[in-house]
């Protein structure tokens, strides 16, 4: 084999790793039976009390004394 083939062969095998692991991690494998696992946290949503009277503000400014 000349060096030329085991660099594109490399190179091919690489792409092809990518194009796997994209599928994988966008989920599009799972209906064959891979793909990451859901993370859900149903349990946040249900303990926030009143979410939207959230305001969010600068810190304060401190003083040197």
């Amino acid at each position: 084999m000349s060096s030329k083939t085991v660099w594109r062969n490399l190179a091919f095998l690489l792409v092809l790793a990518n194009l796997v692991f994209w599928l994988w991690s966008q989920g599009y494998l799972r209906p064959v039976g891979m793909g990451p696992k859901s993370v859900q946290e149903p349990q946040r949503l249900k303990d926030q009390v009143e979410p939207q009277a959230l305001t969010i503000q600068g810190a304060a400014s401190q003083e040197s004394k």
